[in-house]
């Protein structure tokens, strides 16, 4: 679905990270906090690997900053979300 003018075709990647982390923020809902913080890591890490190899229009709503800033940006969340996620105590 690419219709003129519409987001999805200038959020390109976009919509892959998202659903990650609305994939991850479920899991969380239905009570699977490490494994909804994995879904959201592996996301923004994707979101990463995507920004790194592609260029500012292919990157589409993941390109805000200048490439490295934003690769670093998205990394440091995927650690952090990953980190945090697996070391939460769950009683």
């Amino acid at each position: 679905m690419t219709l003129r003018g519409s987001g999805f075709r200038r959020l390109g990647p976009w919509w892959l990270v998202a659903a990650a982390v609305g994939a991850g923020l479920v899991l969380f809902w239905l009570g699977q906090v490490r494994l909804g913080g994995q879904a959201m890591a592996g996301g923004f890490a994707v979101a990463a690997l995507v920004r790194a190899v592609t260029t500012r229009s292919g990157a589409g709503g993941i390109a805000v900053r200048n490439k490295g800033l934003d690769v670093l940006i998205l990394l440091a969340l995927a650690l952090g979300i990953l980190i945090a996620s697996a070391t939460v105590k769950l009683t």
